[in-house]
């Protein structure tokens, strides 16, 4: 940044925080000191992030990363005092070469935090309807009738247009691009499957407990990252093997359902702590693999029964590829 640049953005009424490439403040104009009370002596030599406070924190972390590893334009929301603010990230360049980033903020409108309120209270009852539409076709369409399933799979379809619309407004709400659906991650459900199966299988043979599993010969392409997918299905594996006995056994499976649009992959984790097996433990509750599978776009589940034992199942959105399933 040239030394007539902090002389302008003095003049500013919206806050602004320029930063270094090692993610370290060089300047603070006064908006920025009178709205967070730091002073410029105070700020200068900080992470960047030292300056805010809870997730505004980790957002600020994850942008300046983004810009200087990338440069490109990030943009987050955040509240502050309970104001709502839109943060742009920018870097600097000079001589063709990335020597900072600079953080405007500016005020969300009332309207625009009420529409972005009301799409996080359109998630819960989505996922709801969800479970619910595959519950149902597991119980009637998938078992007894063709045309049950197929209406079923109608409102499955219907509901991924719905998230995808809520997606998309997120998206303009936040001021950030639209994500392409070309461009989205796809990973090998498969694969991923027989990796997880290979981390524990040594595990489960030392405890005497079978893990079987169950995998058709191709799966659809799910989005998603598979590192974080393979981290969830370890540590479900090692969290089941904790709660049976030696000479249970443990089923990880998988399979496609739905069409078109609608077409997603569930994989399931199946103990046998039923009627043979006298033991009380459960599963252990797990939030960071909670965490991840809400971090792919999917549901996890898990119930509980006498005869058939402990159920977790995972959904997981494929990608849109000619190889779905029909």
């Amino acid at each position: 940044m040239n030394a007539s640049a902090p002389s302008l953005l003095t003049f500013l009424d919206a806050p602004i925080v320029v930063g270094d490439p090692q993610g370290c403040v060089t300047y603070v104009n006064p908006a920025f000191e009178a709205l967070f009370a730091w002073s410029a002596e105070e700020a200068l030599g900080r992470p960047l992030a030292a300056l805010f406070e809870g997730g505004t924190r980790e957002g600020v972390l994850g942008a300046v990363a983004e810009v200087c590893s990338k440069g490109e334009t990030v943009r987050f929301r955040f509240r502050y005092e309970g104001r709502g603010f839109i943060a742009v990230a920018s870097p600097i360049q000079a001589g063709g070469q990335r020597i900072g980033v600079v953080i405007l903020l500016t005020a969300s409108a009332a309207e625009d935090e009420r529409c972005l309120s009301l799409h996080r209270d359109l998630d819960d009852p989505m996922a709801e309807l969800n479970r619910s539409l595959d519950e149902l076709l597991e119980a009637t369409g998938g078992r007894r009738s063709a045309r049950y399933r197929s209406m079923v799979e109608d409102g499955l379809r219907a509901l991924e247009r719905v998230k995808k619309t809520n997606a998309a407004l997120r998206a303009v709400l936040s001021g950030a691009p639209e994500s392409k659906e070309s461009e989205a991650v796809r990973l090998d459900a498969l694969q991923v499957l027989e990796d997880a199966s290979a981390r524990v299988r040594e595990k489960y043979a030392v405890a005497a407990v079978d893990l079987e599993v169950l995998i058709p010969g191709q799966l659809p392409p799910v989005q998603g990252d598979p590192e974080r997918l393979l981290k969830a299905l370890v540590r479900l594996l090692d969290n089941r093997l904790q709660s049976v006995r030696s000479g249970d056994s443990v089923i990880l499976a998988a399979r496609a359902t739905g069409r078109g649009d609608a077409t997603s992959v569930v994989v399931t984790i199946v103990d046998s702590n039923g009627p043979n097996n006298t033991g009380d433990a459960q599963p252990l509750e797990d939030t960071t693999v909670a965490d991840l599978v809400r971090s792919l776009g999917g549901d996890l589940r898990t119930t509980h029964d006498t005869f058939v034992g402990t159920t977790t199942a995972i959904r997981l959105r494929a990608a849109e590829s000619a190889e779905a399933v029909r």
